[in-house]
């Protein structure tokens, strides 16, 4: 057996170890980018649930429901009612934004919601 073939050097072990690090640092930071980005689905997805039961609240014209258990909580409701009519039918038009308190800046993490409804 030759002295060449006994093993890897030195330098070849710090190349291999930084190879494999750089590899695992692209799937650790890819792994991280979806959970941020899977919990923004959930959040969302909440938000869009709350705003339909803002809707229905304000159908039924129960006065700001206000929840207190979280994520609930950290959502900031916005009902408008508009009179209106269409063709000399009187319409409601009511409209609902959620909104986020934790993200306030995200446009993404908002949810509008409209329905109209005949008023007398």
């Amino acid at each position: 057996m030759k002295h060449r073939d006994q093993g890897m050097t030195i330098l070849e072990v710090v190349v291999a170890i930084t190879i494999f690090l750089i590899g695992v640092g692209f799937i650790a930071q890819s792994n991280g980018v979806a959970f941020h980005y899977r919990a923004r689905q959930e959040i969302r997805q909440q938000m869009i649930f709350y705003a339909a039961g803002q809707l229905e609240a304000a159908i039924e014209k129960i006065d700001k429901p206000t929840e207190t258990d979280p994520p609930f909580n950290t959502f900031k409701p916005d009902v408008k009612v508009v009179n209106t009519s269409v063709d000399g039918l009187p319409l409601q038009e009511i409209e609902v934004t959620v909104s986020s308190l934790t993200y306030p800046e995200d446009d993404y993490l908002k949810v509008t919601m409209k329905t109209y409804r005949v008023w007398p």
